[in-house]
């Protein structure tokens, strides 16, 4: 476990400190535009622990076009120590760094039916959770976007925090901006 996600129930990040922190990934996206696995580094910042602290969490993209669910990158805690400290002190080596994590390879080679489906309500969807569950995750939520080329993201977690470890004000906040800034992954290459 790194660093970043290891448990510290004495340093609460604040709502505050989560904004400022997580809007600096847009500059980093700019700034590595070129690199393989970018995504995926993007979606390790946003699960780490001083973050939004998922236990794990999977970014796919439905293309209806073709009729494809493809797996772009996949998060858990329990894999940070393949990578460094800081990812973005050599954000080349990240997928070097991670050759080893099973969850995150597992979800990279995902490749199923999408979700072409004109009556999927997404809010209480029974495929998405049996999509959850198959790929290891035993309570997912989900929050799924539009992107562009006509493609959707979806992006499926299981969080450590619920709304019991949050004021509901802050619980609240915290969802909505993760909604915000899951679209920043649309901006990365596949």
């Amino acid at each position: 476990m790194c660093a970043q996600c290891k448990p510290n129930n004495n340093i609460k990040v604040t709502d505050t400190q989560l904004a400022s922190q997580l809007s600096g990934l847009l500059h980093k996206v700019l700034n590595f535009h070129e690199v393989d696995g970018l995504s995926q580094m993007v979606l390790h910042e946003l699960g780490h622990e001083n973050s939004f602290s998922f236990n794990r969490a999977t970014y796919l993209i439905d293309n209806p076009d073709f009729n494809h669910l493809l797996g772009v990158a996949g998060y858990s805690c329990d894999e940070c120590h393949f990578h460094k400290q800081d990812l973005w002190q050599d954000p080349y080596s990240f997928l070097k760094d991670m050759d080893s994590a099973q969850y995150h390879n597992k979800v990279k080679t995902f490749l199923n039916d999408g979700l072409k489906k004109t009556d999927l309500n997404l809010e209480s969807s029974k495929e998405i959770h049996e999509l959850g569950n198959i790929l290891g995750l035993e309570k997912p939520e989900f929050l799924f976007w539009k992107m562009k080329h006509g493609n959707n993201g979806l992006l499926l977690f299981e969080s450590k925090l619920n709304n019991q470890d949050l004021e509901p004000e802050s619980f609240n906040w915290r969802r909505a901006f993760l909604h915000n800034i899951t679209a920043l992954l649309s901006f990365c290459g596949i």
